[in-house]
């Protein structure tokens, strides 16, 4: 998949500020593809971190937490994170609380990993996780009714 074109300011004509680019460069191409793409292989030890409200699939490695290939630091003093039972905490010099942990997969649902009912669906298939049960109740219909119904009915009024 090619990345879109970026404009640049040549691209403009100084004179009538026309975009100056190739008509195939302006049309539309749909992105098809995954919406989620699997994250946890069977090689690595595995858990879910939460850290000021973002949730996170982590590798765990020689006792490291390590989140989309670089490993996790403390975010004020940049030492190295430990984790004692369900929670992390900075091991440098400010020892500060950082965030929840488990090894429990299914918390990255629990703790609103993704907040998408489609998403989510798609998240438990890919990883194997168990839905929650709200996750499993069907979809409310929205009401018949329209807050601009009201505004038509204030306006028909002499």
């Amino acid at each position: 998949m090619t990345p879109p074109l970026q404009t640049r300011l040549t691209d403009f004509d100084e004179e009538s500020g026309d975009l100056n680019l190739p008509p195939e460069a302006l049309e539309f191409k749909e992105v098809t593809g995954e919406i989620w793409k699997r994250a946890v292989t069977d090689d690595k030890e595995w858990g879910v971190c939460r850290f000021d409200g973002t949730v996170m699939f982590t590798k765990l490695q020689d006792e490291k937490i390590i989140v989309h290939g670089l490993e996790a630091k403390c975010r004020w003093c940049g030492d190295e994170l430990e984790i004692r039972g369900e929670k992390v905490f900075c091991s440098g010099r400010c020892r500060t609380y950082q965030g929840a942990f488990s090894r429990d997969l299914n918390k990255y649902l629990q703790w609103e990993g993704a907040k998408s009912y489609t998403l989510r669906k798609e998240i438990a298939r890919k990883e194997g996780l168990q839905l929650e049960p709200r996750d499993l109740e069907p979809i409310p219909k929205p009401p018949e009714w329209s807050i601009f119904n009201e505004f038509e009915e204030l306006d028909a009024e002499p």
